[in-house]
Formats: structure tokens, C-alpha cells, sequence
């Protein structure tokens, strides 16, 4: 009986666990903006940059002393996802943009 006591706490644990990575990862290119909202909740920022409308979360770790965080950003054209990940988003000249990550 302990161990399936033990056992339901871990699973309902790691499902809590559950970040703005494995979410955002389930986005595809096309999927509406209220669809994005369902999924992700209300993003921290949303403007717009050349004609493409630009949400962005930030996932920050739970707990008192939280040392890393992780932006995530999608990109909207007429309502619909045209590219989504970790990263900011940066003008690609005139009338483009790229997310940029962190990673070399």
C-alpha cells in the first residue's frame, strides 16, 4: 500500500512538473492564437513587430532562489502560428523575424 501511495505522488509530481518546454513543443505551425492562449496561458508580452504579432513567456522556476529562466516566443501572421520556441525574437530585416537562442 505504501508504494502505491509512493508511487501516485511521484507520478502527480512529475506531471505538475510539467514546463513551458514539453507545452510549447506541442504547438504547430498553423494553430490559431486562441488556440496558443488555451495551451500556454496569458503570454507576459504581446506586441507587434512588422506586421507579425509576437507572444513571449517567461519561464521562470519555481522557488525562492530561482537562478535560470527561459523565454519562449511565438509568432503570429493573420491569427495563426508561423514559427514558435526558446529564444527572443529578433528583427531579420525589413520585413522578417527570427527567433534567436541561446545556444552556440
Amino acid at each position: 500500500m505504501k508504494r502505491a501511495i509512493a508511487m501516485a505522488v511521484l507520478v502527480v509530481g512529475l506531471v505538475g512538473c510539467q514546463g513551458m518546454a514539453a507545452k510549447i513543443a506541442r504547438l504547430d505551425v498553423g494553430t490559431p492564437r486562441d488556440e496558443v492562449i488555451d495551451r500556454l496561458g496569458r503570454p507576459d508580452s504581446d506586441r507587434t513587430i512588422v506586421g507579425y504579432e509576437v507572444l513571449s513567456w517567461l519561464d521562470r522556476r519555481p522557488g525562492r532562489f530561482s537562478f535560470s529562466h527561459k523565454d519562449y516566443t511565438v509568432v503570429l501572421k493573420d491569427g495563426k502560428v508561423v514559427q514558435f520556441g526558446p529564444g527572443l525574437i529578433r528583427r531579420d530585416g525589413k520585413t522578417s523575424l527570427q527567433i534567436e537562442t541561446d545556444d552556440p
